[in-house]
Parts: C-alpha cells; sequence; structure tokens
C-alpha cells in the first residue's frame, strides 16, 4: 500500500542514546526511555554530543543581537529627554537585569540539554506549556518580518552605490499598498538570500556568530572613528541636560525597560542555544558579561554616530543606512549595508526563525521539526505585510515593545519553579511525557499555579499596555508607572505569585524534587559534567 503524504512527510521518533542517560545522572535501575524526534532529545554531553559552543561562540551570540534594536535604544532615551550619563546608566542597567535572567535560563540548557519548550513544561505543565510558547512565538513570527523588510532596506542601499539610477526605479504600486516596488523588489531579494541560511542547525550556527563577532567590531570603530573624527568631538547630544525630576525617572525606567524588550523574548529560548554548549559556567559569565558590557556598548555607539550626525549634516537620525547615504560615498554606503544586513540575518535567525522553529516542533512533533519550523515561520512572517507594519501601523509597534508584559512573568515563574522550588532538580525523562506517567501532568497537564501567577503578574502593568497600544485612550498617568518597569515588576510578581500558590496547594512533582534533593542541589562540579536528576520510574517509555 503506498504512503499517503501526511506519513512521507512525518518524522520518525527515536530514541535517546542510554550514554546521555548514564552521564545525566539516572541511576541503572531507573530504565526510562525517551522516544522523540531528533531535534527534541535532550543534547548528549561531550564526547557523546556536539556540544561544541565556547566562550567566543556565545560571545558572537550576543554581539549578533547588538547590532539592531540596541543600537538606538540609548539615543531615543536622549530624545525623550535623558542626559547622556543617564541614558547610559539606564541601558546598562537593563542590560545587566535580563542578563542574570538570560544566565540563569542558559544553565539550564548546558546542564540538561534541553530547550525552551520542554523546559517550560516543568513549571507550566505538559500542555500548558503551549501558554508559553504561544506568547514567544507570536512576536517572533512578526519581527521575522519587520527584520526581513529591515534587510530590504540595506539591499535598497547596497544596489543604490552599485547602481546609482535605481534611486529612479519606477513605481507600480499605489500609495495604499504602503511600499513602492523597489522596496517590494529589495525584501523579496533579502528574503530569498536568508532563506538557505535556515537550513543550518543550531548546532552549526556558531560559525555564522564567528564571522559577526569579527566583522561587527570592525564596523563599530569604522563608524565611532568617522563619528569622531568628522565631528570634531562628540557632537551636541552629550550635551543634553535631563528634563524635570519627575519626567527623568519616568523616563529612566522606561529606557531601562526598551533596553530589557529585544531581550526579553531571549531571555526564554537562550537555552535553545546553551544545549549546545560545552560548559555551564561558561555559559553564565559569557551572558552576563556579553550582555552588560558589549551589547551596552553598542547602544553607546548609537548615541555618539547620532549625535555626530546632528552636527555634521543638521539631520538627527538613528537609523545607520540612512547615516551611510547621507556621506555621498558609494563605496563606504554599500559596505556598511552589508555589514549591517549581516547583523539583521543574524539577529532574524538566533532571535526569531530558531525560536519558532522549537515552539512548533514541540506543537506538531510528528510533523515539524525546527528546520521546518524556521520555514513556517519565514512564510507567515512574510504574510504578516511587515511594510504595513513599519509604515503605518505604531501602535503595532508599541506593542511590540511592550510585548515584555507577557514575557516577565514566564520567566519569573520558571526560574522560581526551577532554582527555588525543585532545588535546580529535574525529571528528565519525565518532561518528555504524556498522561499520569509524568510528574509534569499536574491536573490534566495544566499547572493552574502558573497559569493564574501569569495572568495576575500582568495586572499592574496592563493599564500601561493598554495605553502605549492606544493613545487615544484617557488612561491615568499614574497608572502608567509600573508599565515603566514592565518586565521587572512582571517577572517578581510572576516569580512570587506563583511559590505562593506552589506552597500554599504543593503538587506531588514539587515534593517529589524536595524528598529527592532537599539539602544538596546541583553542584557547580555536577554541572560541569551536566548531571541531571534522577528518574523514579522502572521501565517507561516517554514520547511526546
Amino acid at each position: 500500500m503506498s504512503k499517503t503524504w501526511l506519513q512521507r512527510v512525518a518524522i520518525r521518533p527515536e530514541e535517546a542514546d542510554d550514554l546521555h542517560f548514564e552521564n545525566n545522572g539516572c541511576r541503572p535501575d531507573a530504565a526510562a526511555v525517551i522516544r522523540v524526534q531528533p531535534d527534541l532529545q535532550p543534547v548528549p554531553p561531550l564526547p557523546y554530543g556536539p556540544r561544541k559552543w565556547g566562550a567566543f561562540h556565545l560571545a558572537g551570540y550576543w554581539v549578533a543581537e547588538a547590532f539592531g534594536y540596541q543600537y538606538q535604544v540609548a539615543s531615543s532615551a536622549l530624545a525623550a529627554g535623558l542626559s547622556p550619563g543617564l541614558a547610559i546608566v539606564a541601558v546598562f542597567l537593563g542590560h545587566l537585569l535580563v542578563s542574570f535572567a538570560c544566565a540563569a535560563n542558559g544553565f539550564v540548557g548546558a546542564v540538561y540539554g534541553i530547550n525552551f519548550p520542554i523546559f517550560a513544561r516543568a513549571s507550566f505543565g505538559s500542555r500548558g506549556t503551549v501558554v508559553a510558547i504561544l506568547c514567544r512565538a507570536m512576536a517572533a513570527i512578526v519581527w521575522f518580518g519587520t527584520q526581513t523588510y529591515q534587510g530590504g532596506q540595506c539591499v535598497q542601499v547596497m544596489l543604490r552605490a552599485i547602481w546609482p539610477s535605481f534611486k529612479d526605479f519606477p513605481n507600480h504600486l499605489p500609495t495604499s499598498a504602503q511600499v513602492t516596488s523597489a522596496e517590494l523588489l529589495c525584501f523579496f531579494i533579502f528574503f530569498v538570500i536568508q532563506l538557505p541560511l535556515l537550513w543550518i542547525h543550531i548546532s552549526k550556527l556558531r560559525y555564522l556568530f564567528m564571522i559577526k563577532v569579527i566583522v561587527m567590531p570592525i564596523f563599530g570603530f569604522v563608524l565611532f572613528g568617522w563619528a569622531v573624527g568628522a565631528a570634531k568631538g562628540f557632537g551636541p547630544m552629550l550635551d543634553v541636560k535631563s528634563q524635570s525630576p519627575q519626567k527623568v525617572a519616568f523616563v529612566f525606567f522606561s529606557a531601562m525597560t526598551s533596553a530589557i524588550a529585544p531581550k526579553a523574548t531571549l531571555a526564554l529560548n537562550i537555552c535553545d542555544f546553551t544545549r549546545y554548549a560545552k560548559s555551564p559556567k561558561v555559559v553564565v559569565w559569557t551572558n552576563i558579561l556579553s550582555l552588560s558590557i558589549l551589547v551596552t556598548l553598542c547602544a553607546i555607539l548609537g548615541v555618539i554616530v547620532t549625535s555626530a550626525t546632528e552636527k555634521i549634516y543638521g539631520v538627527a537620525t538613528w537609523n545607520p543606512l540612512q547615516v551611510a547615504e547621507l556621506w555621498d560615498n558609494r563605496a563606504a554606503a554599500f559596505f556598511a549595508a552589508v555589514c549591517w544586513a549581516l547583523a539583521v540575518i543574524a539577529t532574524n535567525i538566533s532571535a526569531n526563525s530558531t525560536a519558532v522553529g522549537n515552539d512548533l516542533a514541540i506543537l506538531f512533533p510528528k510533523y515539524v521539526n525546527i528546520r521546518r519550523g524556521q520555514y513556517i515561520c519565514a512564510v507567515i512572517g512574510v504574510a504578516s505585510c511587515p511594510w504595513v507594519i513599519q509604515s503605518s501601523a505604531r501602535s503595532f509597534t508599541a506593542f511590540l515593545g511592550g510585548y515584555s508584559i507577557f514575557l516577565g512573568p514566564i520567566a519569573g515563574i520558571i526560574l522560581s519553579d526551577f532554582y527555588i522550588l525543585r532545588h535546580r532538580t529535574l525529571d528528565l525523562p519525565g518532561l518528555f511525557g504524556q498522561g499520569q506517567t509524568t510528574p509534569y501532568w499536574y491536573s490534566g497537564g495544566f499547572n493552574f499555579r502558573a497559569l493564574v501567577a501569569f495572568i495576575l503578574a500582568m495586572v499592574p502593568s496592563f493599564p500601561g499596555f493598554v495605553a502605549r497600544v492606544n493613545t487615544s485612550l484617557n488612561i491615568p498617568s499614574g497608572a502608567e508607572w509600573p508599565f515603566s518597569l514592565v518586565w521587572p515588576v512582571g517577572l517578581v510578581l510572576g516569580a512570587t505569585v506563583y511559590l505562593a500558590l506552589s506552597f500554599a496547594w504543593p503538587h506531588q512533582s514539587d515534593s517529589y524534587h524536595r524528598a529527592d534533593s532537599p539539602t544538596n542541589p546541583l553542584s557547580e562540579e555536577d554541572a560541569e559534567h551536566t548531571v541531571a536528576s534522577s528518574s523514579t520510574y522502572s521501565t517507561k517509555v516517554y514520547s511526546l
């Protein structure tokens, strides 16, 4: 009998290598078997698995992220009324705060070899994890489209540099399309260019980040040298004074949150990458130092270049592509656009497509692996018509910027669950099970404690979120204050409410972990050998 189309595309589940569990702390009498598609299996430690990411690769990951939205954060804070010193401090504190969450989540990936959708099952439940992964995936898909549109702008600068006549490319689209023929052409050129790169397996992306960590700092130093030399100093923006104290406090916290916002998604999905890291210790320190120092330096670069541009050309722009075209040097504009296009590609893959790929793989494990999920993300990202979002939907852009209202509580819940409630121990095979065989089934696959905490943690920031999305609404200014600290507030409240509910109504999985290791949480020595917790079940097969 011939196979149907669905049978042909179905992904055959495989059993994880026994060597993996022997090296991840499962007792010999456990005899637990994980049977799942290869992309979702725990990554075995060295020398059995592809854990080859070191400090240089992880630093490259953050450098890849730095040259993007972060370039504009501090400059925007100056425009909002902060002094340069306060703007830089706000950005630094935002990066420092989110770096701790990235390090904590990255540690889990490096120790247990699991990605975010699997890790979230421990706190949200085997089915409840859908809430967490959908919150992450929705933003990532739209950001993929908008980042691709920005990449198309890079292509447009390149083509104008090569053929100046491209500026006169005829437009055959109506004004209602909110995009010109040239912009649409360049968008799809960039879209096609990045498609082959989506095929690269996550474990091999370190090579892309190595290229980025070499190219982009050179680009940054050149940009810095031009700005300071051509402007004969740092320009007028560094002389800006702060506004009234009340306004300063609000803008300071808002600037700090703006620095966190682009990394709020990465604070969750960082374990998608650190599961391929050599050492948990390297993951922790590389995340903290790279985010708090390297990424902050990139934000400072944006301030200096913007200030110099205003002094030289009389134009205040945060867009480096617009700065490149002001140079009136075709070669310089071309290479600047190439570097920025590389930054966009690396960001789109690391922050957006791989996140959606991991999410779709857990939602549809029989038919979607990470590669297929990335291409699905690309198609849906185009279908979102990002040129419409960029040109007319200012409120929607504000919605994406305020998306931390959903991501902060999730981070607080999963981190407090792992580090406080479970003492850094997980039942690894149980994370892959369904039904009563897994301790993470809770009530019908949902942990109501996590869901209630998720909802309640959003309440204080919700008025400010609504005001950001719809500026026509009359929201009292005092109600918007919590939103200026939306991610930290959501993280702290999510963790607090979740722990309170878990201690008030404990679940058997909580008592199992406390009884299993009441005073001996996972030590650093164990973590360096990627030792995970044992399974208490006898000869069971765990599959999604």
